[in-house]
C-alpha cells in the first residue's frame, strides 16, 4: 500500500495529459465491470484492470512496468485474503464511486483532481485493509 500511495497518484497527471479517447473508454469499461461485480474476486479483477488502465493511459513503458509490479504484489495471498474479508456491498459502492471520481477527473483533463481522488481512494483502501493506524 505504501508503494501504491507514492506511485499511483503521481502517474495520474501523465495519464491526464496523454490519455486518448480509447484509453478513457477502457477506463469506463472497467468501471462498468467493477460496478457489476458480484463477488470479491470478480471486483478485484476489474479493480486491477482499472488501476492498470491508468498506467496504460500514460503511454510510458516505465510506468506501465511499475504498474505491472504493483499488480504482481497484489496477487500475493495476503492481499487477496484481506480484500475478501473486507468486501461487502457498502464498500463495493464506495470504491466504485471513488473510481468514478478518478476517471471523471481524467476525462475532464484535471490532473490535480485526479491525483487527489486517487489519494483519497487509496487511503480509504489502506484504512479498510489495515486499520486506522496504517
Amino acid at each position: 500500500m505504501s508503494s501504491r500511495l507514492i506511485l499511483e497518484p503521481e502517474l495520474l497527471p501523465l495519464a491526464v495529459a496523454a490519455a486518448t479517447r480509447d484509453d478513457i473508454e477502457e477506463m469506463r469499461r472497467c468501471l462498468r465491470g467493477g460496478d457489476g461485480a458480484r463477488s470479491s474476486e470478480e471486483f478485484e479483477r476489474w479493480d486491477t484492470a482499472l488501476h492498470h488502465s491508468f498506467a496504460l493511459a500514460t503511454h510510458n513503458i516505465v510506468l506501465i512496468g511499475v504498474s505491472q509490479l504493483l499488480i504482481d504484489s497484489r496477487q500475493q495471498p495476503i492481499w487477496g485474503g484481506l480484500k475478501k474479508r473486507t468486501f461487502n456491498p457498502e464498500l463495493h459502492r464506495e470504491y466504485c464511486g471513488e473510481h468514478e471520481d478518478i476517471v471523471d477527473a481524467i476525462a475532464d483533463r484535471d490532473p490535480d483532481s485526479a491525483r487527489t481522488a486517487m489519494r483519497t481512494h487509496l487511503r480509504h483502501v489502506r484504512t479498510t485493509l489495515l486499520g486506522d493506524s496504517a
